[in-house]
């Protein structure tokens, strides 16, 4: 599925804007706004994205996320798929904080990701399961929380540490304990 701002030239993005890579904002250079001031967006009507408003040439308005611009305008492409904000923060535009994600690492960078584990209300045990390239692994199956969520994060050793919330983890595996508080 392509995203309608693909459409939108990644030089067009560059004429309008320049970047300032402390503060993660765009810069008006053409626009309407004026000239010097940094492009703020706003908040979609879900409360889950910052938005921009783009001006194409012939005068027509495309609003897209903000995330997505400031990756092509440093990248020179648009983004393959979906723009994730490590920290979370949908105003924190910064180039470092943005990755591209598809749809199971941004699920897994959420508030309410629970480490891997899922409870099954039928069998009334705790699964292990991480999605890799669209394809969920089962992991092994729990009497407790813990040793399914720490079945998880070892996982995400062996196959990639982008599989963990990057939020809390450096470069090392973190024991459950220490993370979610958890006895």
């Amino acid at each position: 599925m392509t995203c309608k701002s693909n459409s939108f030239p990644v030089e067009r993005i560059r004429e309008l804007y320049d970047y300032d890579y402390e503060t993660g904002f765009l810069i008006s250079r053409k626009s309407r706004r004026q000239a010097g001031e940094p492009v703020k967006g706003g908040l979609n009507s879900g409360q889950s994205a910052w938005m921009v408003t783009l001006h194409r040439e012939d005068g027509s308005r495309l609003r897209t996320n903000y995330g997505r611009v400031v990756f092509a305008w440093h990248y020179g492409r648009w983004p393959d798929g979906s723009i994730d904000h490590k920290d979370r923060n949908p105003r924190n535009n910064r180039i470092d904080n943005l990755r591209e994600a598809d749809p199971a690492l941004q699920q897994q960078n959420t508030r309410n990701f629970n480490y891997g584990a899922i409870w099954h209300k039928g069998n009334r045990i705790w699964e292990a399961k991480i999605t890799v390239n669209g394809k969920i692994k089962h992991l092994g199956s729990f009497d407790t929380q813990k040793p399914a969520q720490e079945t998880f994060m070892r996982a995400c050793d062996e196959i990639g540490r982008e599989y963990l919330p990057p939020y809390l983890f450096n470069d090392r595996y973190v024991p459950a304990e220490r993370v979610m508080g958890i006895r």
